[in-house]
């Protein structure tokens, strides 16, 4: 054997090591390997929607629930005319009398929203911020002024080139907000690499109203975004890192400083942050299986909400299931938004909105 022929063979076995490594970390990362032994229900019934309820943020104080929808599953296949909206539940209804009102604001044209947030100000007027895949492949991050029964009027739409592949989005002030970039580039070769290698390409960015700037980095496929009720705290759900992480944020320069990485085991997905501080958490315990559900409707995909007690002094807490199905109820779940004692649960390809008794008791799973 030629010494070149056996330096190929070494460096072909390497090549096929080094695949086999990544390939491994990917598929135990995005839980192909996740045995789910024990479903963990819950009392639920369901609200039609249009396809795709992706994010709700929920206004304890007026009793409504914001709902960002698009229907993925069109755009997907080409049509691009088929434009998502904003709708509104009212809460102080009876649950079984719960449906969804179209709010959406003319304004911009071209509207596929994604995740949302809602700003309530010192006198009480409220703004919704909702990040909006443009036709053109641009994304932007609208801000609409909302009235008292939830109906919007566009007031301005702010594009940078920081925002590569915006998904979720936490308003800190009438015009300033953190925004997450699930990944580094809007190549979809390139960003399906990064998942492959689970590359920590991905940021969150903040816009202090008039310029933006990257705020924290070196994470892998940013999802949720949220704030602690005095805004001093932002959380960031990892969706391939399956972790949680916890900011401090000054709130003059907006600038975030890490404070705590909690490893969650899990895809975590689109946060809400409760009156009692405790964040519930849409997770895909399988992504493989989501990544399956996306192509075809009929393939299930497990759908999990984590519940996080943090400790109120920062030392600390504790985190566990308390929903867990393998898909049939609810398949891609996105968001758990908490009201009282019950959570509407979002997903992000199907045309409806699961409502579930809220439980406190943390499970494993």
């Amino acid at each position: 054997m030629s010494k070149l022929k056996g330096w190929l063979i070494v460096a072909g076995i390497l090549c096929l090591t080094m695949l086999s490594i990544f390939t491994w970390r990917f598929l135990a990362a995005a839980g192909y390997f996740t045995a789910i032994k024990l479903e963990v229900p819950a009392i639920c019934s369901v609200v039609p929607s249009p396809p795709g309820p992706e994010d709700i943020e929920v206004d304890r104080a007026r009793g409504l629930a914001f709902v960002s929808a698009s229907d993925r599953r069109a755009l997907m296949a080409g049509n691009t005319a088929a434009r998502g909206g904003i709708y509104v539940i009212d809460l102080t209804a009876p649950s079984e009398h719960w449906q969804l009102r179209p709010v959406t604001a003319q304004e911009p044209a071209d509207f596929h929203p994604h995740g949302l947030s809602l700003y309530t100000g010192a006198d009480g007027a409220r703004r919704l911020f909702v990040v909006n895949h443009r036709s053109d492949k641009s994304h932007s991050v609208e801000i609409f002024d909302v009235a008292g029964d939830g109906s919007l009027t566009f007031v301005r739409s702010v594009t940078d080139p920081l925002l590569i592949s915006p998904n979720d989005v936490v308003a800190v002030g009438p015009d300033s907000f953190y925004a997450t970039n699930d990944h580094g580039t809007a190549n979809k070769t390139k960003a399906m690499l990064d998942d492959l290698l689970l590359s920590l390409n991905s940021n969150v960015v903040y816009f202090d109203g008039q310029k933006m700037s990257v705020a924290a980095g070196s994470l892998s496929f940013a999802n949720g975004i949220n704030k602690s009720a005095d805004g001093k705290v932002i959380y960031v759900a990892e969706t391939m890192g399956l972790r949680l992480h916890i900011y401090d944020r000054d709130d003059v320069t907006g600038a975030l400083v890490p404070k705590d990485s909690t490893p969650l085991g899990t895809g975590l997905d689109n946060i809400d942050v409760l009156d009692d501080g405790a964040l519930l958490i849409a997770a895909h315990p399988k992504i493989t299986s989501f990544m399956s559900h996306a192509g075809d409707a009929a393939e299930l995909s497990p759908s999990q909400v984590i519940r996080v007690e943090l400790d109120p002094k920062g030392a600390g807490g504790k985190a566990g299931t308390i929903y867990l199905n393998l898909g049939k109820e609810i398949s891609g779940i996105s968001v758990a938004a908490g009201y009282r004692d019950l959570m509407l649960l979002g997903n992000v390809y199907q045309p409806n909105i699961l409502v579930c008794q809220q439980s406190k008791v943390i499970k494993g799973y």
